[in-house]
């Protein structure tokens, strides 16, 4: 599960979590996020008759769209086709602590399991590409390590949302909330401990609840076991606002100041496993946001003007994570720790976990500028979100301005699987 914060547009979230309300998804501070793909996309249509020109016909991207029975995710090309690339030497250093946390993973037998039947790409393979990746990056230029990609690699793209490529690519972080571990003064809205009851459960499958009498049923959505009572007692922290607490349960992880300046800090520990719900995406369809005015900041700012309706909102979304206190962290769906501008989390069960990529895409700079963007990430973790070929979220660090990073982390680009021979 996502163990961060998607502080992009709420709209589509998603390890632990995901504010895939933002999902997610959720957190963010002063974004200029340019909702640069919620425009639709002009396809030139001839039209017979000398007469008519040629015109424009609408195609609203579907980045949610899942997979064709028997279509793969990913189609190889042909390695002459990838952009050009360059690594400065603190995204070299960042990539190699990464690629450890990505080998720590596949050392373990159970990793096989992971990897889908239908890929082309296995564990081995993954494990000696990472290898290899790891001494070209402790030797190699800019421009041999080009070169090796190009000549000694095979390059699988994910089919995106359109079939010729298209990723939605959005942000998310790891937030830094005040919070206590008891209910007094302004902490006064929880996250919770996993019950005791909730058994199974991941990002791909729903829960199930045990009854007194020991049989189960469907976990029930996480607003209903709310407000039943079947969460009280289990109450693991205590945040100041409401939207937080929202954002935090959907995301999957936080890191908490407590009372005494201490930072601790909580991640995923269970799920309902209940499909997530965009709340960002209902409150456009309602007219409560403008489409291209939507964002963590955007969902906070109505919240804060109109707070009787956020729980109607979340309740709408049926997803919850529970929490455990946690250290090392923030971690991703892999058990590893994820890396700032390395870790990308997109849907395990159409691609291969732990595996090098490249990324193409545009995203606002530390500057705050919009710039594009291509380099080499691993993707390490997954989220409520990340269902389809045609979304990822990038992982963008931890804190306020890594919020405001992925707050405006909202386009499209395109993302290649690396693989040796």
């Amino acid at each position: 599960m996502r163990t961060t914060w998607r502080l992009r547009s709420l709209a589509a979230c998603s390890g632990a979590g995901q504010l895939a309300f933002l999902e997610s998804a959720a957190c963010c501070h002063a974004m200029l996020r340019a909702l640069a793909l919620a425009a639709a996309a002009l396809l030139l249509v001839p039209v017979a008759g000398c007469k008519n020109r040629t015109k424009p016909v609408t195609q609203t991207p579907n980045y949610a769209a899942e997979l064709p029975e028997g279509q793969p995710a990913l189609r190889e090309v042909d390695t002459a086709t990838l952009p050009p690339f360059r690594l400065t030497p603190a995204e070299r250093s960042a990539l190699q602590q990464g690629i450890v946390y990505s080998q720590a993973f596949l050392s373990k037998p159970s990793s096989v399991v992971r990897f889908p039947k239908e890929l082309p790409i296995t564990r081995d393979l993954v494990q000696a590409s990472l290898s290899d990746l790891a001494k070209l990056l402790a030797t190699a230029s800019d421009d041999e390590l080009d070169r090796a990609i190009r000549t000694r690699y095979r390059a699988f793209m994910s089919v995106g949302w359109d079939g010729k490529g298209g990723v939605l690519l959005s942000g998310y972080y790891t937030p830094i909330l005040a919070a206590s571990w008891n209910r007094e003064g302004p902490y006064q809205y929880p996250v919770y401990s996993k019950p005791a009851q909730l058994v199974g459960g991941s990002v791909e499958k729903q829960a199930s609840w045990k009854r007194l009498d020991g049989t189960l049923m469907p976990c029930p959505s996480y607003a209903e076991l709310e407000a039943s009572g079947q969460l009280k007692g289990r109450e693991l922290a205590w945040l100041t606002d409401p939207f937080d607490a929202y954002n935090v349960r959907v995301q999957g992880s936080a890191k908490i100041r407590l009372p005494d300046g201490k930072v601790a800090d909580i991640g995923y520990a269970g799920t309902t496993g209940h499909e997530y719900v965009s709340i960002g995406k209902m409150m456009v369809a309602d007219g409560k946001i403008a489409p291209d005015k939507l964002s963590a900041q955007s969902m906070r700012a109505y919240f804060a003007a109109h707070p009787e309706e956020l729980a109607i909102y979340a309740a709408k979304n049926p997803r919850g994570i529970f929490f455990a206190v946690t250290s090392g962290g923030p971690f991703g769906s892999l058990g590893q720790p994820v890396t700032t501008d390395v870790t990308v989390a997109t849907n395990k069960q159409i691609f291969p976990p732990a595996a090098a990529m490249l990324v193409q895409t545009t995203v606002v700079g530390a500057n705050g500028k919009v710039e594009p963007y291509t380099a080499l990430r691993l993707d390490q973790d997954t989220g409520g979100a990340m269902r389809a070929p045609g979304r990822a979220d990038l992982y963008m660090g931890v804190g306020e301005a890594a919020g405001l990073r992925s707050g405006g982390q909202w386009y499209e680009g395109r993302m290649w699987y690396l693989v040796l021979k």
